[in-house]
Order: C-alpha cells, then sequence, then structure tokens
C-alpha cells in the first residue's frame, strides 16, 4: 500500500491532487483541519499479490480482493451528485470493503454516508424552538404541519408561530392545521413580537414550529427581513428545500440561507423527485445536518427520519 499526504486549501483542492498523484483508486485514510488548510491522507492499494515459488523466486499475482464500485458510480453520477462529493464517498466505501472483504453496495454507501455527513432529529428536547426557513413554495407550511401532527402522536404540546406577515395565504392554511389538530396558534409581525412570544412559550410548549417568511436569497433586503427575525432566538434553524431542484442552484441556495444561520436541512417532494443530488450535495458542502425528509403529501404520515440507511437506498434506486 502507498500512503501520501496532502495539503490543500480546500478538500476539493486536496481531492484534485490525490487524484492526479495516485489516480482514481486511491482512498482517503484521514482528513484534518490546519486552520485555513486541511490535510488529507490518502493510499493507493495494490492488486497485487506477492509470495515465492517453489525455487524462492518472487512471484508476483494479481489480487483477488478487488472492488467493483460500479453500481455506487453510475448511482451517484446518475442523482448529480458533485463530482468531489462522489469522489469521497467512493474512496469511503472500497476502503470499507478492502478491510472487511465483505459488504452489498447498500451497506457500504450507508457507511460513506455516516462518515461525512450529520444526522440530527428534530425531537430533541434540548432544543424547543425549530425555525424553519426557504424559498417560496419549498413547503414549509405543509412540514409545519407534519411536525405538528407527528408530535401530538408522540404525546408532545407543540405551538405553531408565524412570523410570515408577507403571504397572508400561508398564514390562514397554518391556523386552519392548528385549528384540526387542537394547537395553539400565534402570528407575530416583527421581530420583538416574536422574541417576546417565543420566550413566553418556552414554559408552555415542548416544541415552538416558527414560520418564516419564504423569500428569494438573491435580494438582499429580503435576506436582512429574516435575519433580524431570527438574530436573536436560539433555536435550530432549519432549511426546508424542495429535492428536486438542480444541484448546482440548491448549493448555492444552501449556502445563503447558511449566511444567515440555517444548520439543519429538510428535503421536501421526496416521493416526486427521481434524483437527489441536489440534497446530498446541498448539506454536505455547508455542513447541514439531516433531520428528517417529507416523503407524501398525506399529513399524518409523510414525514420519515432521514438516516444514512435511507439515503443510501434512496440513491442506488434509479
Amino acid at each position: 500500500m502507498k500512503i501520501k499526504q496532502f495539503t490543500a486549501p480546500n478538500m476539493s483542492q486536496a481531492i484534485t491532487q490525490i487524484r492526479s498523484e495516485l489516480g482514481e483508486d486511491a482512498i482517503i485514510v484521514a482528513t484534518e483541519e490546519n486552520g485555513t488548510e486541511v490535510t488529507v491522507t490518502a493510499a493507493l492499494e495494490s492488486f497485487q499479490e506477492l509470495d515465492f515459488d517453489k525455487n524462492d523466486q518472487l512471484e508476483v499475482s494479481p489480487s483477488l480482493q478487488v472492488y467493483d464500485d460500479t453500481k455506487i458510480r453510475e448511482s451517484l453520477e446518475y442523482h448529480d451528485v458533485l463530482p468531489d462529493i462522489a469522489g469521497q464517498l467512493l474512496a469511503i466505501a472500497r476502503q470499507q470493503y478492502l478491510q472487511k472483504n465483505k459488504g452489498d453496495n447498500q451497506e457500504l454507501l450507508a457507511f460513506a454516508l455516516e462518515k461525512i455527513y450529520k444526522f440530527a432529529s428534530l425531537w430533541d428536547k434540548k432544543q424547543k424552538n425549530k425555525i424553519f426557513l426557504g424559498i417560496p413554495g419549498c413547503g414549509k407550511s405543509t412540514v409545519i404541519a407534519k411536525i405538528a401532527t407527528k408530535a401530538k402522536i408522540k404525546k408532545l404540546n407543540p405551538v405553531i408561530i408565524s412570523a410570515d406577515y408577507v403571504r397572508a395565504g400561508a398564514n390562514g392554511q397554518l391556523q386552519t392545521f392548528a385549528k384540526i389538530l387542537q394547537t395553539d396558534y400565534y402570528f407575530c409581525k416583527n421581530a420583538k413580537e416574536l422574541f417576546n412570544c417565543v420566550q413566553q412559550g418556552q414554559t408552555k410548549y415542548d416544541m415552538l414550529l416558527i414560520d418564516t417568511p419564504g423569500i428569494n436569497p438573491y435580494e438582499n433586503a429580503q435576506m436582512t427581513m429574516v435575519d433580524e427575525l431570527i438574530d436573536s432566538l436560539k433555536a435550530d434553524k432549519i432549511l426546508v428545500q424542495d429535492a428536486g431542484r438542480n444541484t448546482l442552484e440548491a448549493t448555492e441556495t444552501a449556502e445563503i440561507f447558511g449566511q444567515i444561520g440555517a444548520n439543519m436541512l429538510l428535503p421536501t417532494h421526496l416521493d416526486m423527485t427521481r434524483r437527489i443530488g441536489s440534497v446530498i450535495s446541498s448539506a454536505y458542502c455547508n455542513r447541514l445536518s439531516f433531520c428528517a425528509g417529507s416523503v407524501s403529501s398525506d399529513i399524518a404520515k409523510g414525514f420519515a427520519d432521514v438516516t444514512s440507511s435511507a439515503l443510501a437506498k434512496l440513491l442506488l434506486t434509479e
């Protein structure tokens, strides 16, 4: 095995160096961030076995331990996962196979996803406040209704708070959901009202589900408006994103929302999307934790946790 360390300003450039020197079959053994640089240890497995014949002469023969990553590679390409991310997943899956000399594609891909992604739970009681961010039409209102429904099933006491003073229809929809669920609902027309409402709800509710206006991330004034609403609140700030968006656009949008604090990703329309490269790429590039996903239009049942195994299954399904 050939092992070498590479240092670069970021992971993307480090992987480029690795591919250039060690080739596509190199695997990433370890990564370490050092201030403004990243150090990556990479290895190249030898696909030759060394032995001696009966005359004590060195013999070289092909190794029987060969991993065929064709299925995973083709699936990642089909889903339009960014090449650098796909390269890391393939390298980790290959390394795991060579170490264990076993493993089916779904198991290996799930292992790789677990290594480079973060997975969180919406039901973590350490943080009651859940703020939902996104562009118009991403499905925030429906997501909030689904979470409130599931909270009721879990015997929790949620409250729905709308700070969307831009789109009146969204408030009407959420208020209707709240009445059906027999859940309290509040509307806040500015940052001060929202702050006071959240503070007062800390002792009364188990979950505070806060809606914000759907905004254009390329309009600074709109981003500033939402930033002012949520700036003083300690909360899980969840980016709700349509899974069917273009990979590059979705990743760029996630980056902009990350600038105002988004730290989790909740993809919607997973049931109507054939390719989820935008989801995989957005989460990785912007260090967002997967927390849940919307898997159907059913309010009561259309919500699921996102795990490495579930993502691997989706990626391997074409």
